[in-house]
Order: structure tokens, then C-alpha cells, then sequence
């Protein structure tokens, strides 16, 4: 048995950016810049921005930002996260699966 799943582990990279792209931000004001965090469970992407923008990543990435700060740890934690929940969701669908080819 492989230590890390590939399969699992790619996919869970996936649904994290995904997830980024789809889930609305976070907004924090404190003084003159707008922060803007992402990322879910763990926020891993702050975004700075002096006016109020959307709260999508896509149009705060392209759209005159003053600064992005990128928390590796935090994106790290996520995919763990993600991924010991694939290796489960998948544990139990073949413990189901094989539970009903012997009924």
C-alpha cells in the first residue's frame, strides 16, 4: 500500500482551490486596508485591498489588490483535512460495497 494516496491527495488539492474560488471571503477591516481571507476550514489567502471589492477570489486577485499574504501552514492543515476525509468517505464505501456483493 502506497503511504500517500496520490489519487486522494490531487483531489483533495482540487476541491481546495475549488473551494477557494466558490466560497465568499471573509472581510476584515482594520484602518485603511480591507482584508480579505480565504480558504475553508482553515483560511490560508489574505488579500488587502483599500477599496470594497467583491467577495470572490477571482475578481480580488485581478482587480488592483495592494497586497496578498499566503499562509503555507494553514493551506497544508486544509488539505490534510480534506484528505483524511477522502480516505474515509472511501473506507467506508468499500466496506459498504463489499458488505452488499456478499448479501
Amino acid at each position: 500500500m502506497r503511504r500517500i494516496q496520490t489519487l486522494e491527495f490531487k483531489l483533495s488539492v482540487l476541491i481546495l482551490i475549488i473551494i477557494s474560488f466558490i466560497a465568499p471571503a471573509n472581510i476584515i477591516q482594520n484602518g485603511i486596508l480591507i482584508e480579505y481571507k480565504f480558504g475553508f476550514p482553515c483560511e490560508y489567502l489574505s488579500i488587502y485591498q483599500e477599496n470594497k471589492r467583491s467577495c470572490q477570489l477571482f475578481s480580488n486577485l485581478f482587480d488592483g489588490n495592494k497586497g496578498i499574504h499566503i499562509d503555507i501552514l494553514g493551506f497544508f492543515a486544509n488539505v490534510f483535512i480534506i484528505y483524511a476525509l477522502l480516505v474515509l468517505i472511501k473506507k467506508i464505501y468499500m466496506k459498504v460495497s463489499k458488505s452488499c456483493i456478499t448479501w
